[in-house]
């Protein structure tokens, strides 16, 4: 019996520069069609790593740092340095921005008040959460054309945004909730994520309160960038 070879896509070596910005374009669409409002192509290199990024994990302290986090938050997360190595490895990135209104944005997260969020019919899955979807799938579908080595990254904790604030299954039991969806947040690396949307062309806003004020600001948005090549 004679194995069938199967048909890949052509190793990145071997493609045209042509071919690649086209194979990006596609990726970008791609993100518009996994759910977000904006997405834009950008050299790798305009993406700014900063130490004083990550220190704004610890300071004020947010809840998924240390052992009590996510092995994908500081201190368990690859230090800047390292992430610029990376980064300077690739040409091109994609990057997205899902917005939020600030009514969805106030949704609340603890357990109890999701489940009566079901029971009401409205939604409890964590802002960020579809960010998450949407940086796995597009990294998924990267890999599928051949760019084997596209690389995502999401904004904010995976703890909040996958998990709803549960105690992180890693830390209990050496296996994830969501192996394939779970990363490292572009905040808990250094990406400077507000520089990053601000060359990209987008307006964003620092919400500065759980709760802001009617009117105080238009909206939020959900951030998420994938390396390609």
């Amino acid at each position: 019996m004679t194995a069938t070879k199967q048909t890949r896509k052509p190793a990145l070596r071997a493609r045209k520069e042509e071919d690649i910005r086209q194979a990006i374009e596609r990726f970008r669409e791609k993100a518009l069609e996994l759910g977000a409002s904006a997405a834009a192509v950008i050299p790798a290199s305009e993406v700014m790593v900063e130490e004083r990024v990550r220190m704004k994990c610890l300071v004020p302290r947010c809840s998924s740092l240390g052992d009590g986090g996510t092995p994908y938050c500081p201190p368990h997360s690859p230090e800047p340095e390292f992430m610029r190595k990376v980064f300077s490895q690739y040409r091109w990135a994609v990057v997205f921005k899902r917005d939020i209104t600030m009514k969805d944005y106030n949704v609340s997260t603890s357990e109890a008040e999701r489940q009566e969020m079901r029971s009401k019919g409205l939604p409890d899955v964590d802002i960020r959460g579809k960010g998450y979807e949407i940086v796995g799938r597009l990294e998924s579908y990267a890999q599928s054309e051949g760019y084997s080595l596209a690389l995502g990254f999401a904004g904010g904790s995976c703890k909040g945004a996958l998990c709803l604030g549960k105690p992180c299954a890693v830390f209990q039991t050496g296996t994830c909730r969501f192996p394939l969806r779970a990363r490292p947040s572009m905040e808990g690396v250094g990406i400077d994520v507000f520089g990053l949307v601000q060359k990209v062309g987008w307006d964003i806003y620092m919400i500065r309160s759980i709760e802001p004020e009617p009117g105080e600001i238009p909206g939020g948005m959900a951030v998420g960038i994938v390396f390609v090549c």
